[in-house]
């Protein structure tokens, strides 16, 4: 059996240890914070007016249209700052190929969701075109994603796409560019006006 004052002294060296440390390991605060993106506006523009659909986007993005005949146009709404592009499709469909895109849309939508939790924002246009805004903030390549239908042939779908690397692919960085865009879609969704 040893002393006490042996016992009492390995306590005291072995607390000491795991309570004192001061080496690098250690959690202290940071000289420098991580760098804050600057997020643009809340200012909105329409994207074309030879588009069926009146879409409104930020005001500080540009935009790249290409049509794919009378089947489909293709939307690039690309955030210069961020590096990030909304990538958004705007379809004419009839009859149960309509119903088979939606329901195709969703299947993608979850599989790029990745079993991750994700938030769903339903909205309805004054003109009755209803949409579905998913969030993953856990997904770091589409964190939001939008399906939008008039249920009578106008099929609007779209995705953010992330650049591939951040900054240390850190959430103090790549969380307020997902808020600023999610804001933007929101405004887009409640502004779906079919021409």
């Amino acid at each position: 059996m040893l002393p006490t004052f042996v016992v009492a002294a390995l306590f005291i060296l072995l607390t000491g240890d795991c309570t004192g440390r001061a080496d690098s390991t250690s959690a202290v605060p940071r000289r420098t914070a991580y760098p804050r993106i600057e997020l643009y506006d809340s200012v909105y523009r329409p994207v074309s007016p030879t588009l069926p659909v009146r879409i409104m986007v930020n005001d500080s993005t540009t935009v790249d249209i290409a049509s794919h005949g009378d089947a489909a146009t293709w939307i690039d709404v690309r955030y210069p700052r961020y590096g990030a592009t909304l990538r958004l499709t705007l379809s004419r469909l009839e009859g149960d190929s309509l119903f088979t895109a939606i329901a195709n849309r969703r299947k993608r939508i979850a599989l790029n969701a990745g079993g991750l939790r994700s938030t769903v924002t339903e909205l309805t246009a004054p003109n009755g075109l209803s949409s579905e805004i998913v969030a993953t903030p856990g997904a770091m390549v589409t964190p939001l994603q939008i399906i939008a239908t008039d249920s009578t042939g106008l099929l609007f779908t779209g995705a953010l796409e992330m650049p591939p690397a951040l900054p240390g692919n850190d959430a103090e960085y790549y969380m307020p560019i997902v808020e600023g865009v999610e804001r933007d879609l929101i405004h887009m969704a409640k502004n779906l006006t079919a021409e």
